[in-house]
């Protein structure tokens, strides 16, 4: 866990560690599943291109149900701590 202030509170911050934020607690589960997806692709891709977005959709097939509920709710996640 890490004290960070992005919006979906987490980080793979090279090929062998991720690192995500304890507010994630206050998530939705399918949006930890995405979180962590997310991440995970970057483990593979570390950017946001075709090929990342590729990836996340085949470990998480709805990502954007818990993608829109972190641009909805970062505010609220933001606030705490």
């Amino acid at each position: 866990m890490c004290a960070t202030r992005r919006a979906g509170g987490a980080a793979a911050r090279d090929r062998e560690n991720l690192s995500f934020s304890w507010r994630l607690i206050f998530a939705p589960e399918p949006v930890l599943d995405y979180v962590v997806a997310h991440e995970v692709a970057h483990l593979v891709e570390m950017n946001h291109g075709p090929r990342f977005w590729a990836l996340v959709a085949r470990l998480v097939p709805d990502s954007a149900g818990p993608r829109a509920w972190l641009k909805r709710h970062r505010t609220r996640l933001l606030s705490y701590g």
